[in-house]
């Protein structure tokens, strides 16, 4: 085998080592959809939300199984000691037992407890309802971060690449400077001047990719991706922003949002709290049986070494009397938090309909900074081309020409950013309106 075919093979063998460095290393581009997706499959915090939800079915449950009859066994057995005469009489002798064995299965059930119970387990309910209602919040608050998340590395990303095209322009001016000058018709402060407009451009990329990659790696731990694998994200699908809406649309779903329907829930179970305060004004009623079997029965008379089974049935009334004054400091206190719990669900309402106006005239000076800085990215076209033109007649200085290519890149850097603004903008006004 000659060198060349030895290198061949060897290259062969390295081949698929080099296409999994390289597949390792590809960027991942992701849609807005898809950054949504992984992130909420991901969350920390929405996997503490969902064990709340469960905690508080858990707490229903709980209260529900108050409610079932309460069946119980005991038993014991006792060794009496052996220095005790029997009792005697003439008719007959009650003989000592030494071994005492007593079996009890009882079974009890509460048939009125002043509604307690059952206001109880409505008001449990109620909270349940809060919690899943709260992880519908979360599921929103996550939802709108991913997205923050995912147009801010965008912003970047389009920033970076309208550094790197004007990092060439600037480049190839001063190239054109530097000819100029050494033919003596510019002079050496142009060419210091241009040389300072590619050094403020490159430093500008210098921060812009540190905090891409700043970026990425937050935006790739929070989707549970390798944090070494570049990111891309894919707006050419997401038109949201354009999407039509009047306020009053915004408006009406200001009561359907998850934070407000758990305050509600919130208040359905304090209000369930008064009826469960008012019960103590009622009295106690349970039903009861058990059944014994005992070893000697002491209902046997007289006693027989031999277990007897019997039993008893009854009713239980208890009326706590000196509640009917006692219980109306915690009724008070619990029609207190009622109150409180209504204003809290109104002041919610209050703020909602604040932010979704307040995140309706964000979106909407958005989307006319749209249309603004379209038009300003045309005149720095335009401002550019004519002054490179006057540049070369000698009408207009290299100050000024680099000027212009200074304001191109502002107008081209701020409408990148204006369009994804608009675009969270608009997210944001979905999710105070509970539509995200």
């Amino acid at each position: 085998m000659n060198i060349i075919s030895k290198a061949l093979l060897l290259w062969l063998l390295l081949l698929p080592l080099f296409g999994r460095g390289q597949t390792a290393t590809a960027p991942r581009t992701l849609t807005l959809d898809e950054v949504v997706q992984l992130g909420m499959a991901n969350s920390k915090s929405l996997q503490i939300s969902m064990a709340k939800a469960e905690v508080a079915h858990s707490k229903t449950r709980q209260v529900r199984a108050t409610t079932i009859p309460s069946l119980t066994y005991s038993g014991s057995y006792y060794r009496l000691s052996d220095n005790v005469e029997p009792f005697e009489t003439p008719l007959f002798v009650v003989p000592v037992l030494l071994n005492q064995t007593i079996s009890r299965v009882s079974l009890s059930e509460p048939i009125f407890t002043g509604l307690r119970a059952f206001n109880s387990i409505h008001a449990t309910e109620f909270l349940e309802k809060a919690a899943r209602f709260d992880l519908e919040k979360d599921k929103k608050e996550v939802q709108l971060n991913l997205l923050t998340a995912a147009l801010n590395l965008y912003k970047l990303q389009e920033a970076l690449q309208a550094l790197d095209r004007s990092l060439v322009t600037a480049k190839n001016r001063m190239t054109d400077i530097q000819n100029l000058n050494k033919q003596g018709i510019t002079l050496d402060n142009d060419v210091l001047r241009a040389d300072l407009a590619v050094t403020q451009i490159e430093t500008a990329r210098l921060e812009t990719d540190n905090a891409v990659t700043s970026s990425q790696y937050a935006l790739a731990t929070l989707l549970g991706l390798p944090t070494e694998q570049p990111l891309q994200i894919d707006l050419v699908a997401a038109t949201a922003a354009v999407m039509p809406g009047s306020l009053d649309n915004f408006l009406e779903n200001a009561t359907q949002r998850a934070d407000y329907q758990a305050a509600t829930q919130r208040a359905f179970a304090s209000a369930k709290q008064v009826a469960i305060s008012k019960g103590a004004y009622f009295p106690f009623v349970n039903v009861g049986a058990n059944l014994y079997s005992s070893n000697p029965n002491q209902r046997q008379f007289p006693v027989e070494d031999r277990f007897i089974t019997v039993w008893d049935a009854g009713v239980q009334l208890s009326w706590n009397l000196s509640g009917l004054y006692t219980s109306r400091f915690s009724v008070q206190e619990s029609k207190l938090n009622l109150v409180q719990a209504n204003i809290l669900r109104d002041q919610m309402a209050d703020a909602a309909r604040t932010e979704i106006v307040s995140n309706y005239y964000s979106w909407q000076t958005a989307l006319q900074k749209i249309a603004l800085t379209e038009k300003s990215v045309t005149q720095s076209i335009e401002n550019q081309r004519i002054i490179a033109l006057r540049n070369k007649q000698q009408i207009a200085s290299t100050t000024d020409l680099l000027d212009a290519d200074l304001l191109l890149l502002q107008s081209q850097i701020n409408q990148l950013s204006t369009k994804a603004d608009a675009q969270l903008s608009y997210f944001k006004l979905l999710k105070s309106a509970g539509k995200l």
